[in-house]
């Protein structure tokens, strides 16, 4: 049967659909088309699409609100570990700002700071003022020259 897996396309057929459903594939065969079941959504949507709805096993009693339930739970689970990761958080902030802890940060003395010699800058703008200056004096003269 290995030989008819496949069509042109590279799709299962259907004879392998129905092998496969009925459970007639066995090894290498079965290993092969479950593989590309898993890789090629047609096939796997034509395999699907091949049960009828009273084929498929019904769910057992109550599973769906034992499902809803575990993952109530777990909800429940991690909302508390997060609300608990706040409170510790917040506690700590508590504890550094009503503690001498800042205060301690705040008034560490670091060093003497000098502050920088602002001369070198003074004189840059000064010169830059001076230039900007003589532009716009010669602009005036140039445009009283073009009036005349």
């Amino acid at each position: 049967m290995s030989n008819t897996l496949f069509d042109e396309k590279g799709h299962l057929t259907e004879v392998t659909l129905r092998a496969l459903k009925c459970g007639l594939l066995e090894g290498n065969e079965l290993a092969i088309v479950s593989e590309h079941i898993c890789s090629c959504e047609s096939c796997s949507s034509a395999f699907a699409n091949s049960f009828k709805d009273d084929e498929l096993a019904k769910a057992p009693l109550g599973f769906e609100e034992e499902i809803q339930c575990k993952l109530k739970k777990k909800k429940d689970i991690e909302f508390m570990f997060y609300s608990l990761r706040v409170t510790i958080a917040a506690s700590i902030a508590l504890v550094f700002v009503f503690s001498n802890t800042l205060n301690l940060a705040a008034n560490t003395k670091v060093g003497s700071i000098k502050a920088p010699n602002l001369s070198i800058v003074n004189s840059i703008n000064t010169d830059i003022n001076n230039f900007s200056e003589k532009i716009i004096n010669l602009e005036v003269f140039n445009n009283e020259k073009e009036k005349k």
